[in-house]
């Protein structure tokens, strides 16, 4: 009878081991790791062109555990007040097939697409502030606001980065005209302009101007073509 009651008892206590293994193994370990609380983009304040492709932000992350993650939570303008002139979608042309080379415009359209794309976004894994060609931000300064994120929490940084757009500027090397040359956007997608120089009062054709010399002063474009009433850049 005893050696049956010592079989018992140890049943029992065998049972409530495993409860106890089972509850531990169930538990939430906590996860480690910490956001620094100095972290900060380097140069806060940036500038930008209105309409051109930018990459903006250079984040500190401190001694905070990698990786971190970024979104932006909100941009305001000078004033504080919400805007949405970063919010808008613009037409970004994409490519689904390699591209050998010697397609014709009929194959070629074949193998891109456009999808409607944020003109302001940030990348989630380094926190920079990537701008398309192609939008149409109004000149001012706005303020982002970014949430900064890892395994153990998150942390939202006010005024994170605060960026001034300006307007494209074109600088000239033709002080000597008597009539400055004229630029006209020709295109949005992708952004295409006419430079258009005078002789005497009268336009000149593209191949009769040329507007590649001392590029590094200012304008860096790609060149499309000469046109009756211009060079198309």
């Amino acid at each position: 009878m005893k050696h049956y009651r010592k079989i018992y008892w140890f049943l029992i206590t065998a049972v409530f081991a495993c409860e106890a293994l089972l509850m531990t193994a169930c538990t939430k370990v906590p996860q480690p790791g910490s956001i620094a609380p100095d972290i900060s983009y380097k140069n806060r304040k940036q500038y930008a062109i209105s309409g051109l492709e930018q990459s903006i932000g250079n984040f500190q992350a401190s001694n905070s555990t990698l990786p971190l993650k970024f979104e932006i939570v909100e941009v305001r303008e000078l004033k504080g007040l919400k805007t949405t002139a970063l919010t808008q979608n613009i037409p970004v042309v994409i490519y689904k097939e390699p591209i050998v080379g010697n397609e014709t415009p009929a194959e070629l359209a074949l193998k891109t697409d456009t999808v409607m794309t944020p003109a302001v976004s940030i990348n989630q894994f380094t926190g920079q502030v990537e701008i398309l060609e192609g939008n149409k931000i109004p000149a001012g300064e706005y303020h982002f606001d970014v949430r900064v994120s890892n395994q153990s929490g998150s942390k939202v940084l006010t005024d994170a980065l605060v960026i001034e757009f300006k307007e494209f500027e074109v600088k000239t090397w033709s002080a000597g005209m008597l009539k400055q040359p004229e630029i006209e956007r020709v295109g949005d997608t992708p952004n295409q302009i006419r430079f258009v120089g005078y002789l005497n009062g009268k336009p000149l054709a593209g191949d009769k101007i040329d507007f590649t010399k001392n590029r590094a002063a200012g304008f860096k474009g790609t060149f499309v073509n000469d046109a009756n009433d211009g060079e198309i850049w």
